[in-house]
């Protein structure tokens, strides 16, 4: 329990908590910054912090109700976006190139869900259309997807 507390301060000060995947979160262990997401929504970001109820997981805030959520597990990532390409997901989602082993975009959720050596990724950015800066499909699976590319090679 004060293991979780102190990767959740370290999260929200954009400290790097040392560990591997599934001991912490991307923003967690330094992988994303608050400079890597920044120019996707309109509201700056104001800070990042730990999902009490997923530690493998973080979310970069605004001011606002728009945020970005990332996760990043040690496991299952290729069951996992197999699902989401073969439509058993309850949301479309369609194949997406050069990020990762294999990844999967879903329009809806501005969301990628993405697998190298089974290690899932998967970062989904949440607010209306007036809060991204841009809302071409093209420019937000691009932008994620390099995000979700440096989770990915972060791990062996």
């Amino acid at each position: 329990m004060i293991a979780l507390a102190v990767l959740a301060v370290s999260c929200s000060r954009g400290e790097k908590a040392s560990g591997a995947p599934g001991r912490g979160s991307a923003c967690g262990l330094g992988i994303i910054t608050i400079r890597d997401v920044t120019g996707i929504l309109r509201d700056p970001i104001d800070g990042s912090r730990s999902m009490p109820e997923d530690p493998e997981s973080c979310v970069f805030t605004t001011g606002g109700h728009s945020r970005i959520e990332v996760a990043m597990r040690p496991a299952r990532g290729k069951i996992t976006v197999d699902s989401w390409i073969a439509g058993s997901m309850a949301l479309q989602a369609v194949p997406l190139l050069d990020v990762g082993d294999q990844a999967a975009w879903q329009r809806d959720l501005h969301e990628v869900i993405a697998e190298r050596n089974d290690v899932l990724c998967d970062i989904s950015v949440i607010g209306a259309e007036k809060e991204f800066i841009d809302t071409t499909e093209s420019v937000l699976k691009d932008r994620i997807g390099r995000l979700c590319n440096k989770v990915l090679g972060s791990v062996p």
